[in-house]
């Protein structure tokens, strides 16, 4: 085993974090807009504002820095990741009502997730498609374990099929994804809090 000590990493300035963040929000907005293979690097960097160079520096690969874009798209869409011993049960339907309420806040960021999807889901054996699949997998598991303690906890009929319903809830959820961007005068939060009551009723007992 080796005593050496590794070179300890460089912390990025305030000024490189900023530079970072403004590559990140272009490649999001013209990933959701042209898509990943009509975008190069070129354009990100000149709409950030810094050379080719200067991206290269902080992003080595349009796959690097589209990766960092998710990374941030994954942060807002941590309502999925509660941890087991806080599983909300019924109320996680809740949570996902306000998170697509929320979705004007980065409306950038939750085309290029779309755009990534469409692009990847045929694209089997890739880094992006092995990412992305990942999430939705995870998010479909932690799903389907809220509406099995609601339905332990008699918030949700015996018959439903949590697993089964978790998929229903998350093609729900992209497909209005899909149709708001196609149309982002859409009422998407209006038409979540009516989703809610209308899935409530649908669930419990009764």
């Amino acid at each position: 085993m080796s005593t050496q000590l590794e070179p300890e990493r460089k912390r990025p300035t305030a000024k490189g974090a900023a530079r970072r963040a403004m590559l990140i929000e272009a490649a999001a907005t013209f990933v959701a807009r042209n898509g990943s293979r009509g975008t190069s690097l070129a354009q990100i960097a000149e709409a950030a504002g810094v050379s080719q160079a200067g991206l290269i520096y902080h992003f080595h690969t349009k796959e690097e820095l589209l990766h960092a874009a998710l990374d941030l798209r994954d942060e807002a869409e941590e309502y999925l990741a509660w941890p087991e011993e806080e599983n909300p049960g019924l109320a996680a339907l809740d949570i996902i009502a306000t998170a697509i309420g929320n979705w004007s806040e980065q409306p950038s960021h939750v085309g290029m997730h779309t755009v990534l999807v469409a692009e990847n889901a045929a694209q089997q054996g890739t880094p992006m498609h092995a990412r992305l699949t990942t999430r939705y997998q995870a998010g479909v598991s932690r799903l389907a374990a809220a509406l099995e303690q609601a339905q332990q906890a008699g918030d949700v009929r015996r018959d439903v099929d949590p697993h089964h319903k978790a998929m229903e809830i998350l093609a729900f959820i992209n497909g209005l994804e899909t149709a708001w961007l196609m149309d982002p005068e859409m009422p998407a939060k209006a038409i979540a809090k009516q989703w809610l009551a209308d899935q409530k009723a649908a669930l419990r007992p009764g």
